[in-house]
């Protein structure tokens, strides 16, 4: 087994399971909103997404609770530098790779099969730091290869042939003011005075993203 491997089984070991349902619920709420909200995209019953980076599949019950048919790969799986999805062309309504994307040292051919497996005005969504914000610490986690910011990471999604390309915090469950506008990283950063993980403090105070989402449609 690869040190990244031995990395990636512990950290999924390490998900405290009293914070499994309520994490995944607010992951997948965020997901919806925001397809819905800046692309019209709804996840209806009966579409097909697959998670890439699942890890435990820890989000697949939420998904599956809404009618939705859910696929993954994991570390375990594939090589995402060097491996082919083993799925036909145009099979995808939606793909999610939720912090993966900073762990690949060369993602030309994961993103490139992320377009193939994708029916045409389908969508992606990618989480990963932001490197304007997380430079101090990003090295911290061993297993980083790869920082981007938010104009180097629109830029090669549209060099890989995605389209309308949006970049915005990874805030979970905010209103639509904060993922948008020309201080919306600043407002992520700044604005919110606590972090998810402090306790006894009203959701609508917590945030604080230092990562960013990235929306696009094939």
């Amino acid at each position: 087994m690869t040190s990244k491997k031995e990395y990636f089984n512990q950290r999924n070991s390490s998900l405290l399971k009293d914070n499994r349902s309520y994490a995944a619920k607010r992951e997948v709420e965020t997901i919806i909103f925001l397809l819905k909200e800046f692309f019209n995209f709804n996840l209806n019953p009966g579409l097909s997404i697959l998670d890439l980076g699942s890890g435990d599949k820890f989000l697949k019950d939420e998904f599956v609770s809404r009618g939705i048919f859910y696929n993954n790969y994991d570390i375990n799986d594939l090589n995402f530098e060097t491996d082919k999805f083993n799925y036909e062309n145009n099979k995808f309504d939606l793909i999610i790779s939720l912090a993966v994307l900073e762990h690949i040292k060369s993602p030309d051919l994961f993103l490139s099969e992320c377009k193939r497996v994708l029916k045409n005005n389908s969508c992606l969504f990618l989480s990963t730091p932001n490197w304007k914000y997380s430079k101090n610490n990003f090295f911290d986690d061993v297993t980083h290869v790869k920082p981007y910011s938010p104009n180097s990471l629109k830029q090669f999604l549209e060099i890989k042939g995605f389209k309308e390309v949006k970049i915005m915090p990874n805030l979970r469950c905010k209103s639509k003011w904060w993922y948008q506008g020309k201080y919306k990283f600043f407002k992520a950063n700044y604005f919110l005075p606590f972090t998810n993980n402090v306790k006894f403090i009203p959701n609508f105070l917590k945030g604080k993203a230092k990562g960013m989402f990235a929306i696009a449609k094939k």
